[in-house]
């Protein structure tokens, strides 16, 4: 039997949710493949829980921006961030295994089917040969990757023409995005709204509420 590609948009530490999610899916893990859009921790209660739910179920993950960030920091690339250091005391004797498996993460998957990235995609690069920090934060283009959020400009999916479908999260304040060649799944669960899938070949979506608001919308 085929597998469905269950994928699920930016958990950020949502442990129930998660597991609330997967059982509205019926996921099967004999038949079915769970996909993790990018930032699953950070802000939420539980990201060591979601890692142990990837973990389990083998799920394929792209690196989110915070991820990104955690990356950063271990190889002494950027300023220490005080969410960095909660999850080490957090994560304690696993941090070292958990941020080995955050590395083994690519920064986008190719399926048959759709393209799976964090943030998007830089309107007339290859996804190849772009920029990981543009995969992971871009939200609108002003034609050369300065500005990655800016109202003055065309969100990234606006620009882009290609036929894959591209299945993307990042961006919680829009709560979704619906379109032909492009699903936008993050609806904000940690900000108290909800945590959304979208399963393949069905195209079917399917979301839990947050049980509560864990962190102020940013």
């Amino acid at each position: 039997m085929k597998k469905r590609k269950i994928i699920v948009g930016d958990v950020h530490g949502c442990s129930i949710e998660l597991g609330n999610l997967l059982k509205a899916c019926d996921y099967a893990p004999k038949t079915d493949q769970l996909y993790l859009v990018g930032d699953l921790i950070n802000k939420g209660p539980d990201s060591q829980g979601v890692m142990e739910i990837a973990l389990q179920t083998q799920a394929k993950c792209v690196i989110g921006n915070h991820e990104y960030h955690l990356l950063r920091d271990a190889q002494g690339v950027e300023v220490k961030r005080s969410w960095v250091e909660g999850l080490k005391r957090a994560w304690g004797g696993r941090f070292a295994s958990y941020l080995k498996e955050i590395q083994s993460w690519p920064f986008y998957l190719e399926e048959e089917d759709c393209l799976i990235v964090h943030a998007g995609l830089a309107p007339g690069q290859a996804v190849a040969e772009t920029d990981p920090f543009l995969l992971c934060n871009i939200r609108t283009w002003d034609g050369v990757g300065k500005r990655l959020w800016n109202h003055a400009d065309p969100a990234w999916f606006e620009l882009y023409k290609g036929e894959k479908l591209v299945v993307f999260g990042h961006w919680a304040a829009l709560e979704g995005v619906i379109r032909p060649n492009a699903i936008g799944l993050d609806t904000g669960c940690v900000y108290g709204k909800r945590l959304t899938a979208f399963i393949l070949p069905e195209k079917r979506w399917v979301s839990v509420a947050a049980e509560k608001a864990y962190c102020p919308i940013d």
